[in-house]
């Protein structure tokens, strides 16, 4: 299996979210009854309504859960190497959790810890978003 070097921005799940992250913008799903979800998915986990939009969240969040990276396929992130991936919870919409890429040393990585979303350019059009403290 070959690994991937960027981001499949293609599936259609996710071309919002995508087209947000060009814009350095946090985009989530929102159903009609004003439901936050992630990952996108067609109906609301919630109260599983059809026609869900797209909403833009404050990029603030708390790291609830996390594990540290050793060793990885992705070449994007083996300079990275050992790097943190995080459940950050966004501040602004509890329960709204987001998994991500944390710039965090891993010494340093604690529950509870204030995060910001930030966006790395990896190649001309797709930004990826990642989290450092706050």
């Amino acid at each position: 299996m070959k690994s991937q070097q960027v981001p499949d921005t293609s599936h259609p799940d996710f071309a919002a979210f995508w087209a947000g992250c060009r814009e350095h913008r946090l985009l989530v799903p929102r159903c009609p009854n004003n439901h936050l979800s992630w990952p996108p998915r067609p109906v609301c986990p919630r109260c599983f309504e059809w026609n869900q939009g797209w909403t833009e969240v404050p990029g603030r969040g708390s790291l609830y859960s996390w594990t540290v990276i050793y060793r990885t396929r992705l070449q994007l992130y083996v300079p990275s190497l050992p790097y943190v991936v995080g459940m950050i919870e966004i501040s602004a919409a509890p329960p709204l959790r987001i998994v991500g890429r944390c710039e965090i040393d891993p010494a340093a990585v604690r529950a509870g810890l204030d995060l910001v979303v930030a966006f790395h350019e990896v190649r001309p059009g797709v930004s990826v978003p990642f989290w450092r403290p706050a």
